[in-house]
């Protein structure tokens, strides 16, 4: 499976996902579903299950499922059951369950590596050692995110872009953190990532699109 241009994370509605596929024969893109139950934009696989598999398979738009220290066999069963193009990892798994992803999903299934950072001076050599140790365990592809203490993700805060696009990644990698259409372009300039990701910059509440 090739990576995605754009993602749209933490969809949570049926009208939301449909505003996705009209776009899905245009541009490569991807519809990024939040099972971590103590997220404010959690859905349900049987929820996802009711109203976006038709939909997915009638529409050119990958279905990326984001899981936070979630058991393999819970990632492989809602992968399976929902036919996932990509799993996202972004809490505190460990290289090993990267290499076990990698031995029983389908071929061609994407794992994507969340890391967060501020990308700011201090804190880049340290994320720098982080993305080779995820590299070597095998992932598909890396997602910056803005590191913000007590959570894992869509938070809102910016990453120091000109910072992360000095960072030698060597897979194909995915910048999220504070973007919408007022600063995307501008992000994607001066970052130079292979795909972006938006989550709170095109919504009215969490989870709400």
């Amino acid at each position: 499976m090739s990576l995605f241009k754009t993602k749209i994370c933490g969809i949570t509605r049926a009208s939301d996902a449909e505003s996705v596929f009209a776009l899905g024969g245009e541009q490569d893109i991807a519809i990024g579903l939040n099972f971590y139950k103590a997220g404010k934009r959690y859905v349900s696989p049987d929820l996802i299950a009711q109203w976006i598999l038709a939909a997915t398979q009638a529409n050119a738009v990958q279905l990326v499922g984001v899981f936070v220290n979630e058991p393999l066999d819970s990632i492989l069963q809602i992968s399976d059951r929902l036919n996932l193009s990509g799993v996202q990892l972004h809490g505190d798994e460990t290289p090993d369950l990267v290499n076990q992803l990698i031995e029983q999903l389908p071929t061609g299934t994407l794992v994507i590596r969340a890391v967060r950072t501020t990308g700011d001076t201090n804190s880049i050599d340290k994320t720098q050692a982080e993305i080779d140790s995820w590299i070597a365990a095998g992932v598909s592809a890396i997602l910056l995110d803005a590191a913000k203490p007590g959570s894992y993700g869509g938070t809102g805060t910016k990453l120091d872009w000109g910072n992360v696009g000095n960072l030698n990644i060597g897979v194909p990698w995915i910048l999220a953190g504070g973007l919408g259409p007022d600063n995307v372009a501008e992000a994607i300039t001066l970052a130079k990532p292979d795909a972006v990701d938006v989550a709170s910059g095109v919504e009215s509440e969490p989870g709400i699109k």
